[in-house]
């Protein structure tokens, strides 16, 4: 077999059975860190956070990133999960507040210090903090509390979302799913425009793809200008 005939059947094999990158890919979480925990019927999870996070064996900052982490884009590989923690480091650096405030704060005052879905009822939140985090997200997170500002990915951003996951939600919305109605026209684009806009920021957001993302998994924004 001449040497172009075996770079050819490399090449072949690489696309259809996948190269380093399906090794990236393949997401080891760990076991769980810190204790099993009870979600209520408010939306919120009914321990302490200060005892989660002693358990836990992490600090409050890292424990409280930990669980975002857990809860949005759980097991995609390592560089979305990232992402995600930078937008949120990113965020609450804007605000002046620490992680665990940005993550725990509810438009409502009976979610505010406690871990919980996004759209709890008792508050909605930045983001989700619903799922007990694993290993990997444990130490994902410690990585980026620790990292020094100029190793963002992200260049700044502040919010994101996954596109697919809007539109499915969409899409139940629209087929008449009452558990799903609150997203009804509230697809992808929908986001896109709305966050480009003015949904975010007065001035405009614009979005941000970093390296090895797929948007249509995850796309993030930060402010312009």
């Amino acid at each position: 077999m001449t040497r172009g005939a075996l770079l050819v059947l490399v090449l072949v094999a690489l696309l259809f059975f996948g190269g380093p990158a399906a090794v990236v890919d393949r997401v080891v979480n760990g076991g769980r860190v810190g204790p099993k925990t009870t979600l209520g019927a408010d939306g919120l999870v009914e321990e302490d956070p200060g005892w989660l996070a002693f358990e836990s064996g992490y600090d409050l900052e890292v424990y409280a990133l930990a669980r975002c982490l857990a809860s949005e884009h759980a097991n995609d590989p390592d560089v979305y999960l990232r992402c995600v923690a930078w937008a949120v480091r990113n965020k609450a650096a804007e605000g002046n507040r620490s992680l665990f405030a940005l993550l725990t704060d509810g438009k409502g005052e009976a979610g505010d210090w406690r871990f919980g879905e996004q759209k709890a009822a008792a508050g909605t939140k930045y983001a989700s903090t619903r799922a007990d985090p694993l290993e990997r997200h444990a130490q994902i997170a410690a990585e980026v509390v620790a990292a020094q500002p100029w190793e963002d990915p992200t260049r700044g951003a502040t919010h994101f979302f996954s596109p697919k996951a809007q539109d499915a939600l969409a899409a139940k919305a629209a087929a008449g799913d009452e558990r799903f109605a609150k997203y009804l026209g509230k697809d992808s684009a929908f986001i896109l425009a709305s966050w480009t806009g003015t949904g975010l920021y007065p001035g405009g957001a614009e979005a941000v793809i970093p390296d090895g993302i797929d948007p249509r998994t995850l796309t993030l924004f930060r402010r312009l200008g």
